[in-house]
């Protein structure tokens, strides 16, 4: 019989390779995703995200909050979190509309209680301060699309145009919480990693001896990033709760995280030939391998009020900016805006200790959000909003508390005049815990 902790890293080697394989594989055909460093993921989880993305101020005993690592203060079981995403976009570009279905793995994340609190249970002893680690891997942007064009020429013909993009930069993260007494911080140290390509091939199809123009360049990014968070938690009940000899029900949680900005290097391959495909001849005019580049990522900061009462609801709202308008990128130059997103939402539970009813103990997520996106189409930045919903399941696995987790975004973005997706986008999110790490054994 393996033991939790064999077991655990068994599976978390399991899935790390699984999701490396699944995060190296293009999965979309965005037409949004040609711009800028591609599309953006969202890096908060299910949970949050659920209820519209608040994530500078979600904090939970049962999962780690990757956005704000001040939230692994408040963890008591080691959890092992992965996620997936699947979307239903209706493009439509100038007159043309396409339906395109596409999903990937979001994050995946393994936090761990330093201290734990069933050591405190056992030694009958109550400690005011608690420290979590996590290791997490997600995907930050992702490109994927291919897009074809035809034009008429007058005294050339038919003109076919090609645009091919894939490949993503991904985050690899280090995160640690603290918290003392009502008051938690925490850092995350994050190596962002990943490779692009963009390719794109001209045909001249009205003449017999044309040659045809293909282009790639492939850029690959190597940068570090770090975050830092604090979230305080006030009981607002608290004398009529020491009066019972109970716990507060009655918690306001105001969270904060800030990013600093940050340099990039990045090695860029560029190829540029043209083909005759009647003599096979081949005429390269352009050939640079491994030309060096460097970059700026631009910082971010969030803000976060939730009200949670005890385990029945919890309501919050969110404000995040990012100022995109320092992004430089030598290897791909584009100008970007600042960004920016506002969202709002709540969970419920019927009741957490029903008895006679599942349903009861279910959590049920709702929230909106609206933001801007920092690329710029046609002169206009991109903006997208959204309705979110979702639920939160819970079950036993190993006498250890599991969550299975959905939710769903109704929304739209819009990029320029001429650019618009009508999207549905899943989430699903799994949750398997464990309080048996770290267990100080004795003997008599």
């Amino acid at each position: 019989m393996l033991k939790p902790l064999t077991k655990y890293l068994l599976i978390c080697i399991l899935i790390t390779n699984v999701t490396g394989l699944a995060l190296a594989q293009p999965k979309d055909n965005s037409p949004f995703s040609q711009f800028g460093l591609g599309e953006f993921i969202d890096s908060d989880m299910p949970s949050s995200h659920a209820m519209g993305g608040l994530g500078s101020v979600y904090h939970d005993f049962f999962e780690a909050n990757l956005e704000n690592p001040a939230s692994l203060g408040y963890l008591q079981y080691t959890s092992l979190q992965l996620g997936f995403m699947v979307k239903r976009s209706n493009y439509t570009r100038v007159d043309d509309k396409q339906t395109i279905w596409n999903g990937n793995t979001n994050h995946f994340s393994l936090n761990i209680p330093i201290i734990n609190p069933l050591n405190e249970a056992l030694e009958r002893r109550e400690s005011e301060f608690s420290w979590a680690t996590s290791f997490s891997l997600r995907p930050f942007t992702q490109v994927g699309y291919n897009v074809s064009i035809d034009d008429e020429i007058d005294s050339i013909g038919t003109v076919q145009s090609n645009f091919r993009g894939w490949g993503g930069i991904y985050n690899i993260n280090w995160g640690n919480g603290f918290k003392y007494k009502n008051f938690a911080a925490g850092i995350n140290l994050g190596l962002l990693r990943g490779q692009q390509v963009y390719e794109s091939q001209t045909y001249f199809a009205d003449l017999s001896n044309a040659y045809d123009d293909i282009f790639q360049s492939t850029i690959a990014y190597k940068g570090f990033q770090y975050r830092v968070g604090l979230i305080y938690e006030q009981p607002l009940d608290l004398n009529a709760a020491r009066g019972e000899d109970d716990k507060p029900s009655k918690l306001l949680s105001a969270g904060f995280f800030v990013s600093g900005q940050s340099n990039f290097n990045t090695k860029s391959d560029v190829l540029k030939v043209a083909v005759n495909s009647l003599t096979s001849d081949v005429d390269t005019s352009v050939y640079v391998q491994d030309n060096p580049g460097t970059g700026i990522m631009p910082g971010a900061w969030g803000f976060g009020l939730m009200y949670r009462h005890a385990a029945d609801f919890r309501v919050g709202i969110d404000y995040q900016a990012n100022k995109w308008s320092l992004y430089e990128n030598e290897a791909r130059p584009y100008t970007m805006m600042d960004s920016w997103k506002i969202a709002a939402g709540g969970a419920w539970i019927p009741d957490a200790n029903s008895i006679t009813s599942y349903f009861k103990r279910v959590e049920y997520r709702a929230g909106f959000y609206t933001k801007m996106d920092p690329r710029v189409i046609d002169g206009t930045q991109v903006s997208e909003s959204a309705f979110t919903f979702g639920a939160a399941f819970p079950f036993i696995v190993q006498r250890n508390v599991a969550w299975l987790q959905f939710g769903f975004d109704v929304g739209n973005r819009t990029g320029g005049d001429q650019l618009n997706d009508n999207f549905v986008r899943g989430n699903v999110g799994f949750i398997f815990n464990d309080n048996a790490w770290f267990i100080k054994s004795k003997y008599e």
